[in-house]
C-alpha cells in the first residue's frame, strides 16, 4: 500500500504514545492515546468515510482523564 502524502514529510523522533482504536461494527470508531507516564488521555472519536476511493476515519480528539479513587472525599 502506498504512503499517503499526509505522512511523507514526517520524521519519526522517540515513541511516547500508545493508541488504541475499536471499530463498533458500524463504521463508527472509539481511539485512546496515551502518553507514557502522563495522566492525560485524549479519546477519538469518529467514524470512516471513503475519500478518494481509500476509507479513512475523521475524527475529533476530546482531552480526558481516568477518574481518582477518592476524588471529592474530605478527610
Amino acid at each position: 500500500m502506498a504512503e499517503p502524502v499526509l505522512f511523507r514529510d514526517l520524521q519519526f523522533g522517540q515513541e511516547i504514545y500508545d493508541v488504541e482504536i475499536h471499530g463498533t461494527g458500524n463504521g463508527q470508531f472509539i481511539g485512546l492515546v496515551k502518553e507514557d507516564g502522563g495522566p492525560c488521555r485524549i479519546a477519538f472519536r469518529g467514524s470512516t468515510v471513503v475519500r478518494d476511493g481509500r476509507r479513512v476515519a475523521l475524527a475529533r480528539g476530546a482531552m480526558a482523564w481516568v477518574e481518582q479513587e477518592g476524588k471529592g472525599d474530605t478527610a
